[in-house]
């Protein structure tokens, strides 16, 4: 790898786990500030009253958060990783990194849908809470680059 290549990626690399760090140090500020902009959205959209029985709805044992706040996080803290798994290992590795983080999320789906089907189980509802919390952290983008990178064989495939 060239050089100046090789500089691009470390700083890009940097930045990235700087910008995860400051996420997870700040978070609450973070989550104050989407909840503040999402509200704003919704309200001049009008949709201040579908949101408020949305939230109404989702079990304290998930989130106490705004539900749009929350997903926005997960998603770009989620899109954080991906890239940073991306400069961080070949891309090679990429297909299998995407079906790995879908199972995840599709998982945290669906014991948050059994959950509520099963009539507000707390202990699944705190499964998938837990699941969440996982897959939204650096410890994913941890295990795959070890795996990955160090333990997973050197050909082609």
């Amino acid at each position: 790898m060239p050089r100046r290549t090789y500089a691009s990626r470390a700083i890009a690399v940097l930045v990235l786990v700087a910008v995860l760090f400051w996420a997870g140090v700040y978070d609450e500020a973070v989550f104050a500030e989407l909840t503040e902009a999402w509200q704003k959205v919704l309200t001049m959209l009008g949709f201040t009253d579908q949101l408020a029985a949305v939230q109404q709805s989702v079990s304290g044992e998930v989130t106490k958060r705004s539900l749009p706040a929350v997903l926005t996080y997960a998603l770009l803290y989620t899109g954080v990783c991906l890239l940073l798994l991306r400069l961080l290992l070949p891309a090679r590795h990429m297909r299998l990194i995407l079906l790995l983080y879908g199972a995840v999320f599709g998982c945290c789906a669906v014991l948050l849908v059994v959950g509520r089907l099963a009539g507000d189980v707390p202990w699944i509802y705190q499964l998938g809470r837990r699941l969440i919390d996982f897959i939204v952290s650096p410890l994913p983008v941890i295990g795959l680059v070890v795996l990955l990178r160090w333990y997973a064989p050197a050909t082609g495939r």
